[in-house]
């Protein structure tokens, strides 16, 4: 009886021995979950702002002012006044571009041969650096224009519409080859920019056409280079058919 109790002595302390490691073990990861569960939480980093490509240039740093003298204005394929040139004493003749409709009041304020100061932006243009004007001020009278003040006149004038035939009037095209406008002496018919794309083959090749068009008037701001009375077209009717470009 004394040696079966002695064996089952050894072996309680043997199997406790065996799972002495077991209970470390267990022990170790109740200390790990306790401190996981008490912990303070570590604040995610912010993620870096995205961008496109390099960053662009503030529009402050590109603005530029200078003082010359007016020696002439030009016109876009339309024949409508679009920039300004400014010969200047350092830099020659500059070139500053502003929207058509803009016209009126540009030419109102500045004459050819005023000495004036343009506030312009400089910008890409056809792959090319061009001059945007922003304000322009009469050296001499002291009267100025803010470019984003004159609002933009209405797509089509409010008036009432007018027929017109014409016989081999000359056809204006813009340097890609599409065509902006009819002319027959001094009356100039406008076309919007692509609006006859899908027709210019059957423009160029025609010589008579029935036109519904819209008399431009002075005040809505454009100038026509040449002085010409302009309307702007609605429709055109070709070898009896009507195509509407507006």
């Amino acid at each position: 009886m004394k040696e079966e109790q002695t064996d089952r002595s050894c072996s309680k302390l043997f199997a406790a021995g065996n799972n002495r490691p077991l209970l470390v073990v267990i022990v170790l990861l109740l200390l790990v979950i306790i401190w996981l569960l008490i912990k303070p939480p570590i604040p995610l980093l912010p993620k870096p702002p995205l961008q496109d490509g390099p960053p662009k240039p503030k529009m402050v740093d590109r603005i530029r002012s200078l003082a010359g003298v007016v020696e002439s204005y030009r016109s876009n394929p339309h024949l409508d006044i679009n920039a300004i040139q400014i010969k200047t004493s350092p830099a020659g003749v500059k070139t500053f571009d502003f929207r058509p409709h803009m016209a009126k009041a540009i030419t109102q304020t500045t004459k050819i041969g005023d000495s004036v100061t343009v506030t312009y932006a400089i910008h890409p243009n056809d792959e090319e650096v061009g001059y945007q004007l922003i304000a322009i001020k009469n050296s001499i009278t002291g009267k100025s224009d803010l470019l984003k003040d004159i609002p933009p006149p209405p797509d089509v004038p409010n008036h009432n519409t007018e027929q017109f035939k014409l016989s081999s009037p000359v056809v204006l095209t813009d340097k890609y080859g599409g065509i902006v406008a009819l002319r027959k002496n001094d009356l100039l018919f406008h076309f919007k920019p692509g609006l006859v794309d899908n027709i210019s083959s059957l423009i160029k090749q025609s010589k008579q056409f029935d036109l519904i068009a819209v008399h431009r008037t002075d005040d809505q701001g454009f100038i026509n280079i040449n002085h010409d009375k302009v309307y702007i077209v609605l429709s055109i009717s070709i070898d009896n058919k009507t195509y509407l470009v507006r």
